[in-house]
């Protein structure tokens, strides 16, 4: 039994450096390597060999771009249990990539990803109960999921469950916790959420009137491509003194440098 267990050991060892090295290659835009080394252990049964040949086939990395083979090797990882296959699974039979479109479906393997707490799916199962696709609409399932993807710092989460306590969807109006969940995703660098938080401090909701705040807000999310934040800034200035502006300027130069834009 003992020489038995050894063997094992060394065989998992073998394939977890053949892995590495398989993603050593990818990361270095060794295709034909990666491929090689990735498409063995996938014939073993290796998940996360599985999930990377299945992306090489969805970018069309190093060989031609191949959704039904993409599918394929996400399924058979999926089905192993690995989140972010469940994930991208999910992606392709919500949009009817490579396979028909079926939402049910979809749904299924968004909510076995979530429910082993990958945040890219709790948000995407928060958005199909939020708009009843797949599902029948319940926003407090929607509040559950986005709430559990902010919580791990999903800024596009936080932005959402921000909007929900703003607007009382499927929880009552709140606009303490609006702003606390604006301030943390908007601190990301995630635009939308910059510009709501400058909203707030501009309308005094949730927090003390603050134009200098507001403007060094709106100021970042211009900056992230926010049309909305520029038409914010032009009628913040108009009631703005020369005093605050200059103050303005200062912060939204502060902020800058620590929150800079990121996508999420």
């Amino acid at each position: 039994m003992l020489i038995v267990l050894m063997l094992a050991v060394s065989a998992c060892s073998a394939d977890r450096g053949e892995f590495d090295a398989a993603l050593t290659a990818f990361n270095q835009g060794d295709f034909d390597t990666a491929f090689n080394k990735f498409s063995q252990l996938a014939r073993i049964g290796d998940a996360k060999a599985q999930f990377y040949l299945g992306l090489m086939y969805q970018q069309g990395k190093g060989l031609s771009q191949d959704y039904a083979k993409a599918f394929n090797w996400y399924r058979q990882a999926a089905e192993q249990g690995l989140d972010k296959a469940q994930h991208n699974l999910a992606i392709m039979y919500q949009n009817g990539v490579g396979v028909p479109e079926d939402l049910d479906k979809a749904v299924n393997w968004y909510r076995k990803a979530a429910e082993q707490g990958y945040a890219e799916s709790q948000q995407n199962l928060a958005l199909l109960y939020y708009r009843g696709q797949g599902v029948s609409q319940d926003l407090t399932e929607a509040m559950k999921w986005w709430r559990a993807a902010a919580e791990q710092g999903a800024a596009r989460a936080q932005h959402n469950l921000a909007l929900m306590y703003y607007k009382g969807r499927g929880v009552e109006v709140d606009f303490g916790e609006a702003l606390k969940w604006w301030r943390t995703a908007a601190e990301q660098g995630f635009a939308d959420a910059q510009n709501s938080l400058g909203a707030l401090y501009f309308e005094g909701q949730g927090v003390e009137q603050d134009y200098v705040q507001a403007y060094a807000w709106f100021k970042l999310a211009e900056a992230g491509g926010k049309d909305m934040a520029k038409l914010n800034l032009a009628i913040l200035e108009s009631k703005m003194d020369p005093a605050q502006l200059e103050h303005g300027r200062q912060l939204s130069d502060k902020y800058s440098r620590q929150y800079s834009k990121r996508q999420d």
